[in-house]
């Protein structure tokens, strides 16, 4: 793997911690009383695009696993808590963001890797 290849990587790798930002940011979106978790299958839908660009810049399944582990990784330390102990919001949105971020990056490497 080339100089440039090992810079995209870490590219992919830094979009998946902006992807749990990002996700995150917008969790707890609400139309009205109604909460809509729309980042979620958004982000996750990046994600999944992202880890997948991944695997074919690098060529292994490690490849495609690490913009998820920066992903996991976010996530972690949103839920440790932060200055002033604002801690992320435990509710049934953070399961499906796992869920999202989890496994949409797992059925599109399936799927990815099927197309051969």
């Amino acid at each position: 793997m080339g100089t440039l290849d090992r810079v995209l990587l870490g590219v992919a790798v830094f979009g998946g911690a902006v992807c749990a930002v990002g996700a995150t940011m917008y969790l707890h979106l609400y139309i009205g009383a109604v909460p809509v978790p729309v980042s979620a299958v958004l982000f996750g839908g990046l994600l999944a695009w992202i880890s997948v660009a991944a695997r074919r810049l690098g060529g292994e399944l490690f490849h495609a696993a690490l913009p998820v582990i920066a992903f996991l990784v976010v996530i972690v330390a949103f839920l440790l808590g932060g200055p002033g102990n604002s801690v992320m919001y435990t509710d049934w949105r953070l399961p499906l963001l796992l869920v999202c971020g989890i496994g949409m990056p797992v059925a599109a490497g399936y799927l990815a890797s099927s197309e051969k």
